[in-house]
């Protein structure tokens, strides 16, 4: 009986999931005069709390949020965990106007073609090397000047929970290039709702934001050794 109800708690929530990005993604992309950045940024976070409500409402699966004294007044490069869909409900109601790192193929679907141009993300191929490291440290640079957070998954993919891989290097050099800190966040989100997983499972996810690493005077691999192992460090202190 539990299991039922959590798949059909699951089932309606995934709808709620498609139908509200269809909706508030297709209101984002209407033209000037009606839709301009500000309104744009205001239905991005609409669309992450109406999220955040219904994980809570219908899978009863909910979220803290730790360490927000450690967030700086000037944007900076965000090093977020990636496990579920949840970081990028938590990413755009406490980090917007920001800049995402996300992957080339969603440039594929109008929907997701169409948000990424609108809302300035940072769309890059996977295994094209440096070209693609350049792309991200350019464009980066130019949406910090824009007051944009600049969001990264480090290990370029969702990982499951506990696990973790060698972290990329855009981000890194992109901080220290553009002389901004790194800010680590940890979560267990991977506990309850499992990279590509269907089941959201109820809960409390932990979101721990760490304190700002510096990137002056530190090389690449410092920088992000510095960040993995408290992330990863992080997480097992949630247990």
């Amino acid at each position: 009986m539990q299991q039922a109800l959590l798949y059909t708690r699951s089932a309606i929530y995934t709808l709620v999931l498609f139908l509200s990005f269809v909706v508030l993604v297709s209101v984002a992309l209407l033209p000037k005069p009606i839709m301009n950045e500000k309104r744009r940024w205001k239905i991005a976070v609409l669309w992450a709390e109406t999220n955040i409500y219904s994980l809570k409402k219908i899978c009863s699966l909910e979220y803290v949020l730790l360490g927000t004294e450690n967030i700086p007044s000037e944007k900076c490069v965000v090093f977020f965990k990636h496990s579920s869909v949840m970081e990028a409900f938590v990413g755009l109601k406490h980090f917007s106007p920001s800049s995402w790192v996300a992957k080339y193929e969603l440039m594929y679907a109008p929907l997701f073609r169409g948000a990424i141009k609108a809302f300035g993300l940072i769309a890059v191929k996977r295994g094209m090397g440096r070209s693609e490291v350049n792309k991200v440290v350019a464009v980066g640079k130019e949406r910090l000047l824009e007051n944009k957070w600049i969001i990264i998954f480090p290990e370029g993919t969702r990982m499951p929970y506990k696990q973790t891989k060698r972290y990329g290097l855009s981000g890194a050099l992109l901080a220290k290039g553009a002389n901004v800190c790194v800010l680590p966040i940890s979560h267990n989100s991977g506990k309850y709702w499992k990279r590509r997983g269907f089941l959201k499972h109820p809960g409390k996810i932990t979101f721990s934001i760490g304190r700002p690493i510096k990137t002056t005077n530190k090389d690449i691999d410092s920088i992000n050794k510095e960040a993995q192992t408290w992330i990863e460090s992080e997480i097992r202190s949630f247990e």
